[in-house]
Order: structure tokens, then C-alpha cells, then sequence
């Protein structure tokens, strides 16, 4: 998937690759794609919920041997 940004949240654990996420949304454009890089075990589910809540699109996980890639597109 082309994306606009990406952020880098390894080593990271909840809530910070969510409240990361949220602060470089609110920098970008309507339509643009964030990749999230984590290796937190609950990042997939968080960050679905976060988006459910938020409205911004939650389009999915890819898992890149430790590291899930979350990828959400700015409303």
C-alpha cells in the first residue's frame, strides 16, 4: 500500500502508538494513508477500536515478522 507517512512505534506500548497516531493525523490531509510500526501485542485491536471511535478508517494490519504495520487513511 503507497503511504503518505509513516511512524515508527516500536518499543512503543498502549497508549502511546495511539496517542502518536492521533497527534500526525491531525497534521495531515483528508485522504492521506499513515503506517503505524508496532510490536505492541495489542496494537491490532487498539488501533481498530480507536478508529471505530474516531471515525478515521481503520484499513488493516500486515504483520512484517515482529512488527504489525497498521494502516489508517485520514477523514
Amino acid at each position: 500500500m503507497k503511504t503518505d507517512r509513516i511512524l515508527d512505534c516500536t518499543g512503543l506500548f498502549c497508549p502511546m502508538p495511539i496517542i502518536k497516531t492521533k497527534v500526525l493525523l491531525d497534521t495531515m490531509k483528508s485522504g492521506q494513508v499513515l503506517e503505524i510500526d508496532s510490536d505492541d501485542p495489542g496494537f491490532e485491536k487498539d488501533l481498530a477500536a480507536w478508529c471505530k471511535m474516531t471515525g478515521e478508517k481503520f484499513v488493516g494490519i500486515e504483520k512484517d515478522g515482529s512488527i504489525l504495520k497498521g494502516y489508517v487513511i485520514k477523514k
